[in-house]
């Protein structure tokens, strides 16, 4: 009987804090950390490349609308590899050497948010960096 006794306990626990996101997320939750849905507009391609031997972005500025599905076609010139990492979106994808990236995701926030290299690659690493205009 204890033993049935506890897997009740459990069950009412579990669906108390299922139950208190819900009324959370629908009520009390501010509307500006809410994530902003996907538009209907089909997705906004961009292409991008990491120039050779220069440890830059090209564009080095990228701008999209809140609510966008972004498609980065990023291209690593260099005979070894980079990265591509914006933190507020949780991206970090590692870019090959001499190879063509993908690196899709939902503008879910306005705002500016910088994109940097994550991987160490070379004298000119922390110069690498670059910044996401998402509109509202």
């Amino acid at each position: 009987m204890n033993n049935g006794n506890k897997f009740y306990k459990l069950l009412f626990f579990g669906f108390f804090l299922v139950t208190s996101g819900i009324v959370y997320q629908k009520y009390y939750r501010p509307m500006e950390i809410a994530p902003i849905p996907r538009n209907n507009q089909p997705p906004v391609e961009i292409t991008m490349r990491v120039i050779e031997d220069k440890w830059t972005w090209d564009p080095a500025e990228i701008r999209v609308k809140a609510g966008d599905l972004v498609r980065l076609h990023i291209t690593n010139e260099d005979p070894f590899d980079h990265g591509f990492a914006v933190e507020a979106f949780g991206i970090n994808r590692r870019l090959f050497a001499r190879r063509e990236t993908l690196v899709e995701f939902l503008a879910s926030k306005a705002g500016s948010f910088g994109f940097y290299c994550s991987v160490p690659c070379g004298e000119g690493h922390y110069r690498q960096t670059g910044i996401l205009f998402v509109e509202e």
